[in-house]
């Protein structure tokens, strides 16, 4: 399954299945970005960065796992984007 628009150079989440029913969706977070004090256009990447995998009927906390480069660019406390 794909989550998002058909444009190649916007993010996507692409989710996979198995012909088993029983076991769980893998979903992928899939990101361009944009260069830091950049418009929005162009993407800082021409092909998306893999920033995180969930997989498992957990929680959402306890099933996702972050790539190193999710891992990176995660938001800290303070970060603007955060909810205060």
């Amino acid at each position: 399954m794909l989550f998002g628009g058909t444009n190649p150079l916007y993010g996507k989440t692409l989710g996979y299945l198995t012909e088993d029913p029983q076991q769980p969706m893998v979903v992928f977070h899939l990101w361009n970005g944009t260069k830091p004090g950049a418009e929005p256009w162009p993407p800082e990447h021409e092909q998306p960065l893999l920033l995180a995998v969930r997989f498992g009927g957990g929680s959402f906390r306890e099933s996702l796992t972050l790539t190193p480069e999710g891992e990176r660019r995660k938001p800290t406390l303070g970060d603007p984007c955060l909810p205060q």
